[in-house]
Formats: structure tokens, C-alpha cells, sequence
């Protein structure tokens, strides 16, 4: 269960904090599905699926683009099984392209609920629950 913790501290840490796209290769399986609020697009229209690590550089990407300075902090772990559950805070300034939205200059800060399955040292699929309403207000608001 330690390592699988490990494995997803990677995923938050290099991956969605640092941008570090090939450590996707590593910790994720080939097969990998999230179904998470936020379309890869970045369309918040419907529930998304990122299928495939190719899937997932590309949503890492989008939300790197959006918000360059994202941070993802980990405010609470616990495995139990092959199962990994995650309670993180992410944070940012919307200063680029984020799918259709343009560039906002607002921060904003969304808590959400990871769950992710671990086998072999690689992560085979995750469910991602967060409001994308609440971060989509906070991009809105007025100044």
C-alpha cells in the first residue's frame, strides 16, 4: 500500500505539478481510464472520459496551458487494497487558454476526490470527482 501511495505522490507531484509528461509512460498503464468532470478538451458540457496515457498528456497539458502556475497539493491518502483514495486542493491563475475560455487572470482553488486503482507499481484507472460549477464561478466572478 506504501508503494502505491508512492505511485500516486508521483502522479500529483511530477505529473500535474511539475508537467513532467514522460513520467506518464512510467506510473500509468496503457489501457488507462479517468472519468473526471472536465472533458480533455477541457468542456465541462458533459462528464469526461481521458482514455490512454495520450489522453492524459493531453489533459495534463490543457490545464498547464490554462493555468500555469497549478498547484495540486495532497491534503489527505489512504490505500487500502490496490485502491488509493486521494483528497487534494488545486490551485492556479487562469492566464492561458483553457479549452474555450479565454485567459481570466483569476485564481482559483477547487477541492476534489481522487480515486485511483494501482497494480504493478502503474495506475490502471482513476475516478476524479471535483465541482468543475464551483470552478467555473470562480473564473466568472468579477473582480
Amino acid at each position: 500500500m506504501a508503494t502505491n501511495k508512492a505511485v500516486l505522490r508521483r502522479h500529483f507531484d511530477e505529473v500535474l505539478n511539475q508537467g513532467r509528461l514522460g513520467v506518464v509512460d512510467e506510473i500509468y498503464a496503457d489501457g488507462y481510464v479517468l472519468d473526471a468532470p472536465v472533458q480533455t478538451d477541457g468542456s465541462v458540457e458533459a462528464h469526461g472520459v481521458t482514455l490512454g496515457r495520450d489522453g492524459l498528456k493531453r489533459r495534463v497539458t490543457l490545464f498547464r496551458t490554462g493555468f500555469p502556475d497549478i498547484h495540486f497539493s495532497v491534503d489527505r491518502m489512504i490505500a487500502e487494497g490496490d485502491q488509493v483514495a486521494v483528497q487534494y486542493t488545486f490551485t492556479g491563475t487562469q492566464t492561458g487558454q483553457f479549452g474555450d475560455l479565454p485567459p481570466s487572470a483569476r485564481h482559483i482553488s477547487v477541492t476534489g476526490i481522487l480515486i485511483a486503482q494501482v497494480l504493478d507499481g502503474r495506475i490502471q484507472s482513476a475516478l476524479s470527482v471535483f465541482d468543475s460549477g464551483d470552478r467555473m464561478d470562480q473564473l466568472a466572478r468579477i473582480s
